[in-house]
């Protein structure tokens, strides 16, 4: 985020901003700066010429304008729209990580079936003995498939290990008819079970994530980066 200037009081970007906008990096030494100047002359040269051509030729930079402004005006009000949904879910169930950090680790998992509440799917707690690591199960009616949710509320020193997101492969489809599989964790996961889920199709959230998801509003699909037309296999 080019050290936090694009960033608000609660450290996320604000809606106005782009998600694909990177601001250049800070400048560093002598020819870091120089660079900068003829960057930077190089842009009010291009600026210029674009101005100087547009007035030259006004009745084709005139329309293109019109059609500029009205791709501009729908794509800040996408925005917008996407940024007020953000705030009726934290309005409605939101969650710190100090909070999920000090809970037990039951109701940990009461607020993970929350969540997928706020977020439109019909979740129901299913964790106790015996659960086949589902501790959370439910339907996505925008993805049209179910949920399998095994949670792990972890210290910081604890990862989840690959025999943990084995178990979610093996139990996903065959116990619950799952084809979407989700592990939360308030830590992290360690390198082969990432490169497990990864090759299984595990969707993992990790404390960053969770901060997205539970406290920053955003919604369990965009964190996951799911398209809501995407269809899923049976695992085999």
């Amino acid at each position: 985020m080019g050290g936090g200037r694009f960033e608000d009081g609660d450290g996320r970007r604000p809606w106005w901003v782009p998600w694909w906008f990177r601001p250049p990096p800070r400048p560093r030494g002598a020819e870091g700066w120089a660079a900068w100047a003829i960057g930077l002359l190089a842009l009010v040269w291009l600026l210029r010429l674009c101005w100087r051509l547009s007035v030259e030729h006004w009745h084709v930079s005139l329309p293109v304008l019109a059609v500029a402004a009205f791709a501009a005006d729908r794509y800040w009000r996408a925005l917008w729209a996407a940024e007020q949904e953000r705030r009726e879910r934290i309005a409605s169930y939101s969650l710190t990580f100090a909070e999920m950090e000090g809970m037990h680790w039951r109701d940990f998992e009461l607020a993970v079936m929350h969540l997928l509440r706020r977020d439109g799917i019909e979740a129901e707690h299913t964790g106790r003995a015996g659960d086949f690591s589902g501790d959370v199960v439910g339907r996505d009616p925008a993805l049209d498939e179910r949920w399998m949710v095994q949670v792990k509320h972890y210290g910081p020193n604890k990862r989840v290990n690959s025999h943990d997101v084995q178990k979610v492969a093996g139990a996903a489809w065959p116990i619950y008819q799952a084809r979407l599989k989700l592990v939360v964790t308030t830590s992290d996961y360690t390198r082969d079970a990432r490169t497990f889920s990864g090759k299984a199709g595990i969707h993992l959230i990790d404390k960053p994530a969770l901060i997205r998801w539970a406290t920053d509003g955003v919604h369990l699909h965009d964190v996951l980066d799911i398209e809501p037309g995407a269809r899923y296999e049976t695992a085999g």
